[in-house]
């Protein structure tokens, strides 16, 4: 049976590395904190994903660990 996919939105899932608490001091081993924004268009590069991902790391206080495309497709056989 054949199936198609189609495509319906592009999310990002970036991972901070937690590495201190409120008051400054270091947390050890450091924890993770994952985020998901979006959605995003389907047709989004790679390199825009990164883009943005990249500036928003600038904004934040903790580094980035990970970030993930999600695509997310409606299958349906045919």
């Amino acid at each position: 049976m054949a199936v198609t996919a189609t495509a319906l939105e592009t999310q990002l899932r970036i991972t901070f590395l937690i590495d201190k608490d409120l008051d400054g001091n270091p947390i050890n081993p450091p924890t993770k904190s994952t985020r998901t924004y979006g959605p995003f268009k389907t047709t989004a590069s790679n390199q825009d994903l990164w883009d943005f991902a990249s500036g928003l790391a600038d904004l934040q206080e903790y580094s980035i660990d990970s970030v993930v495309r999600v695509d997310l497709n409606s299958l349906v056989g045919a």
